[in-house]
């Protein structure tokens, strides 16, 4: 083979491999966007790639298997057990959605008072929600995510208001462990990662 002929054939190679390799932007899956969406008790993360895939009857279900759609389903979950949440939507998402003592959760639920069925409004409202995986595995079956949530009220004592949730994947979607602990104080964001925000 002459000097000409196989340069003509190393550029023919190379302009296929390049037309082969090259990306169309059109084809490419554009960045999730998260966001935080007003839900019954309170206020949750969204996502179009980690969930909640379906919401019925004031309840959200399909999280994603992973860090993200824990921390989500976390999100999600844990205000819809509050009174603020209503009866039929707390009790739905007793019986359905959680395990550990749901008889225990279920009847101090009914014992107590009865609240707005509004979210949580002023200085209780996150502006940001930040998540960390503290313990388990978020591709397996039990996982541990500690929420924290930028909030005027938590900003105002210098702080985050931080929830831990446990959560079991059964089913194929995340179930949250009660009871649930009561938000406590958190200093810092370190070791957190950007959940979602109100912007």
């Amino acid at each position: 083979m002459s000097g000409r002929a196989l340069r003509a054939m190393c550029a023919v190679v190379i302009t296929v491999a390049t037309v082969g390799c090259a990306v169309d932007p059109s084809a490419t899956e554009p960045d999730d966007l998260i966001v935080l969406v007003d839900v019954p008790g309170g206020v949750a993360a969204a996502s179009t790639s980690h969930g909640p895939f379906r919401e019925e009857m004031g309840l959200a279900f399909g999280f994603s298997h992973d860090p993200i759609g824990a921390a989500i389903a976390a999100t999600h979950l844990s205000p819809r057990l509050s009174t603020a949440a209503g009866p039929d939507v707390a009790t739905a998402t007793l019986i359905q959605q959680c395990w550990g003592d749901v008889a225990a959760a279920r009847a101090r639920l009914l014992a107590a008072p009865p609240l707005s069925d509004q979210p949580p409004t002023g200085d209780q409202v996150p502006d940001a929600l930040f998540f960390r995986v503290i313990a388990g595995d978020p591709t397996g079956e039990h996982v541990v995510v500690s929420l924290l949530a930028d909030t005027a009220r938590a900003r105002a004592r210098r702080g985050f208001a931080r929830v831990d949730a446990t959560l079991r994947w059964s089913d194929g979607d995340w179930r949250l462990r009660v009871p649930t602990q009561s938000a406590a104080l958190h200093p810092d964001l370190d070791g957190y990662t950007m959940l979602g925000s109100r912007s």
